[in-house]
């Protein structure tokens, strides 16, 4: 096991050297597809490390599969009490948050989706990134093509009434580009056009009976979030919380 954490270890500290190898800039969540990994060498490399590292890719990918069954089940139990938490509900509410949130970062306006994100997210990515970016003459270009997985990795269900405040972070993978063009000679400043699978890690809040996208960490954090316990009421076998 010791041997496992190790290899484990190593393989973060290597994609994370990698990954942040270039700039951090544009896209929901204030970042942009990494330009190593979207040129020939940068797969080429990327294929190599999947396989030296392919048992230890196979251990993470088991404790998230394990993490997702038991959170789709707990939610499948509080979805009794409450519709908005069953898997149908949840996956249609994400895949319409996610779709409107790109077309909104692409349009460099995010009062479009101030009914699909909290406050603080709404104001941080507009006046921290769209509108700095506009005053530097870069235009953000963030286009979704599709959506191929959305998995939910962690819950912390809240005791309040229809479980308000309640959070859950979701894995999702998606076809998509992002990069920042200078407006006037449209030259590419950072980032890559083209479009690439990636993995992000979106976290929802509950509020008011709506689900808003509170958050967005990168992928490579899919582990630490699979990894933590769900926090979940003890709730009874009709989704009713049981209080002592």
């Amino acid at each position: 096991m010791k041997k496992q954490h190790k290899q484990l270890l190593l393989t973060i500290i290597i994609i994370a050297i990698l990954f942040y190898a270039d700039p951090v800039f544009a896209g929901p969540g204030g970042t942009v597809a990494k330009g190593l990994f979207k040129t020939w060498w940068g797969k080429l490399l990327m294929t190599l490390i999947a396989i030296i590292f392919l048992p230890v890719i196979i251990y993470m990918k088991t404790i998230e599969y394990f993490a997702v069954k038991k959170t789709k089940k707990q939610l499948a139990q509080i979805g009794i009490k409450n519709k908005d938490f069953s898997w149908l509900n949840l996956e249609k509410n994400v895949y319409n948050i996610f779709t409107r949130v790109y077309v909104a970062w692409n349009n460099e306006d995010m009062k479009e989706v101030k009914d699909y994100v909290n406050h603080w997210y709404w104001q941080n990515q507009q006046q921290v990134h769209l509108d700095k970016w506009k005053e530097e003459n870069l235009k953000n270009v963030s286009n979704l093509e599709s959506i191929s997985k959305i998995k939910p990795l962690y819950l912390e269900i809240s005791e309040e009434e229809n479980y308000e405040g309640s959070k859950i972070a979701f894995s999702i993978t998606a076809n998509i580009e992002d990069y920042l063009v200078n407006r006037d000679t449209r030259e590419v400043v950072y980032g890559k056009k083209g479009y690439n699978d990636e993995e992000k890690i979106w976290i929802m809040e509950y509020t008011e009976g709506k689900w808003l996208l509170d958050d967005i960490r990168e992928g490579e954090f899919s582990l630490a979030f699979a990894k933590l316990l769900n926090v979940v009421p003890d709730f009874n076998s009709k989704g009713v919380l049981n209080r002592n």
